[in-house]
């Protein structure tokens, strides 16, 4: 008797496991539409045409950015306009290298998103606590070194929630995305050293800087069209270590931003600075 009961007791407890397995739901791994990737359009899943709907699919990197700073995080965010039916939704991503090789690393957060794996590379997919949302944001942390050009891969299953695979709409898309770097033009030789911290920052951006000798330093904070949105500093500085704590204008929407910095001469420094 306490045999049965212990063998009734592990297919109970194996039924719970396969359950819940399946309930996590998302695409398989793979189905991208990348480089040596299929998609789920294929006969035997959802069985159309890829981007053969009348949708549009939008994937962006901290608000339309075309960049990445090296070592720090970014909002990926995916979502879908004129969608047939905003119910039921669900999407797989993969980030590579130019060699094709995965890259950077998915940072997860709650119930609705889960990681895959498959030929080294790593896919995040929804959740079927997730297939109710037409929109997801999903942190990446970009290499700690510029490696070049990167690639986000997406597809998109636009649902018609009739509870088969029948009349779904599957879209691809891809975002390329190359590495802002700290530059200088015409330099200020009198910095000799020059960081910040914390980068993302929130509110407050505190700055490090060496001087050889005395200097008058003026910083502003530039978007990556151009555009001044803000004059955070100008003051007279000494030869030595300094450290500022600025605060970044009001109301600073998120993404990447150019702190460049200006001395009398014309001379210019320029570090890039990610706003969360």
């Amino acid at each position: 008797m306490k045999n049965l009961f212990t063998t009734f007791l592990f297919i109970g407890g194996l039924l719970v496991y396969i359950v819940l397995l399946g309930n996590r739901g998302g695409a398989p791994a793979g189905r991208t539409g990348a480089p040596e990737d299929a998609t789920c359009a294929s006969a035997g899943c959802h069985n159309t045409t890829v981007n053969s709907g009348s949708a549009t699919i939008n994937l962006g990197i901290n608000d339309s950015a075309t960049t990445y700073l090296p070592g720090a995080t970014h909002k990926i965010s995916i979502s879908i306009t004129d969608a047939q039916n905003i119910a039921r939704n669900g999407f797989e991503i993969v980030a590579l290298d130019a060699q094709n090789s995965n890259i950077g690393e998915w940072v997860l957060s709650g119930d609705e998103t889960r990681e895959r794996s498959f030929g080294g590379r790593r896919y995040i997919t929804q959740t079927n606590a997730g297939s109710a949302n037409s929109a997801w944001e999903i942190d990446w942390k970009a290499p700690d070194s510029d490696v070049g050009d990167i690639t986000f891969y997406l597809a998109y299953n636009d649902a018609n929630n009739n509870g088969s695979t029948s009349g779904d709409d599957i879209y691809t898309t891809s975002l390329g995305v190359s590495a802002e770097v700290v530059s200088s033009v015409n330099s200020i030789n009198s910095i000799e050293a020059i960081s910040l911290f914390p980068n993302p920052v929130q509110q407050v951006i505190n700055l490090k800087i060496g001087l050889t000798e005395s200097t008058n330093l003026s910083g502003q904070l530039v978007n990556l069209s151009g555009q001044i949105v803000g004059q955070l500093f100008n003051e007279q500085l000494s030869n030595g270590i300094h450290y500022l704590s600025i605060n970044t204008p009001p109301n600073l929407a998120s993404g990447l931003y150019l702190l460049e910095l200006r001395n009398l001469n014309g001379g210019v420094k320029t570090v890039s600075i990610l706003k969360q």
